[in-house]
């Protein structure tokens, strides 16, 4: 992946359609949906991440009533969508890549109360009201126009108490592009805050999201690996494998201690961060 650092959100849309359907060479709809793919990881890696992240915003998803309606935007191989089908009595996942939707599909086969849409949640949403609306990192992958005219739309079909979680990856400051076959727009916290201001008004809360960050720690060692040691291959299961344990080995420094004095530090490592976003009307 190509990264710069801009202002402009610049970013083409058939390029991120195009990756998210097949593009991304040697990634099923799983690895991909979870951009566990490029860096040979386990696949523990991501189940790791999952976990993790599901307890950040557990008292999130505890405040939806059990007899709840959800909606799933850029729902991917449906990984969530599950989860919120397990926990919530109707549920709606869409995606815009047929991809990811036959994915999503067969992930969800056993259970009745799930339906997957093929669709591009900018253009065509189901009626609500919807309980909680989850946006998986989807507004990476927009402009700032298309932003918010999603939350625009998502706002008035939410419940009265209802509310949107996202979860978008970011960076301390500014706008960084992701430029060549995989395109995203990694914007700064307060840029997202903004975003918001603009949509809503809203009530907005914010959390770190220290499960995609192990993985993404891991992620970025496999990319100094291969930049300082170009004598060892490139693509390896095995050596991707040796890097997640060694990391899951100690936990308690990398994958916990390490990340927060870092962020008390003010130093961005890794370069990309992720944070979860509840909002809800005033």
């Amino acid at each position: 992946m190509n990264y710069h650092t801009s202002t402009e959100q610049q970013i083409d849309d058939e390029t991120v359609n195009r990756y998210f359907n097949g593009g991304a060479g040697g990634g099923t709809a799983d690895t991909v949906s979870m951009m566990a793919h490029e860096h040979n990881l386990p696949a523990s890696a991501a189940r790791y991440r999952l976990r993790k992240e599901i307890r950040a915003v557990s008292d999130w998803l505890d405040a939806v009533c059990a007899s709840g309606r959800v909606l799933d935007v850029g729902c991917g191989a449906g990984a969530w969508t599950e989860i919120f089908a397990n926990r919530y009595k109707a549920v709606i996942g869409i995606d815009r890549s047929p991809l990811m939707v036959k994915a999503a599909r067969e992930r969800v086969a056993r259970l009745p109360n799930v339906e997957i849409f093929e669709g591009d949640g900018r253009k065509s949403l189901p009626e609500g009201p919807f309980d909680m609306i989850f946006l998986g990192g989807l507004c990476m992958y927009l402009k700032n126009a298309d932003v918010l005219t999603l939350l625009h739309s998502l706002k008035h079909r939410l419940s009265k108490e209802g509310s949107i979680i996202l979860r978008e990856s970011t960076v301390q400051q500014g706008v960084s592009l992701a430029r060549g076959e995989y395109q995203a727009v990694y914007r700064s916290v307060s840029l997202y805050h903004q975003l918001f201001e603009n949509a809503g008004p809203f009530r907005v809360e914010v959390r770190r999201n220290y499960g995609y960050n192990s993985m993404e720690t891991a992620e970025e060692l496999v990319d100094l690996r291969r930049k300082w040691l170009p004598f060892l291959p490139k693509d390896s299961p095995t050596l991707g494998f040796l890097t997640w344990w060694a990391l899951r080995g100690t936990t308690p420094i990398s994958f916990w201690a390490l990340p927060r004095v870092l962020s008390q530090l003010n130093i961005a490592w890794p370069r990309l961060q992720n944070h979860f976003f509840k909002l809800r009307t005033l």
